[in-house]
């Protein structure tokens, strides 16, 4: 028969390569296993690189501000990137002051209250 087309390329040969030893196979073994430790020993990787862009797994929710909230928001950016060492995007810095606010409702009841809540309704009328 012809060799060509028609043979199956499946089929076992003399060139096939010789089976592994038992060392190579230990080898092998240790290797897998080493990876598999070191994948699960590495710590979370922070979210900032899990991401392909800032917008990615967030919602957009409108929040209004008054001018001179506004006006603090590049100061707050400034002092913040000074603190990390390094540049910040807008929306990771404001969301993390809205989860350190979350932390935190003391802080935030005091700035409340300086804007007026909690008064008694009898000192409003004065």
């Amino acid at each position: 028969m012809k060799s060509g087309s028609g043979d199956d390329p499946f089929a076992e040969t003399d060139t096939d390569p010789e089976p592994e030893s038992d060392d190579q196979q230990d080898e092998m073994a240790v290797e897998t296993e080493s990876t598999d430790v070191e994948a699960t020993t590495q710590p979370d990787i922070p979210y900032k690189f899990r991401r392909d862009s800032v917008k990615q797994d967030r919602k957009q929710r409108p929040i209004f501000i008054r001018p001179e909230v506004a006006e603090r928001e590049s100061t707050f950016l400034r002092n913040l990137e000074d603190e990390v060492g390094e540049d910040v995007y807008k929306t990771d810095a404001l969301e993390a002051a809205l989860v350190v606010a979350m932390d935190n409702p003391d802080l935030v009841a005091e700035e409340l209250r300086e804007w007026g809540y909690d008064w008694e309704q009898s000192a409003a009328s004065r």
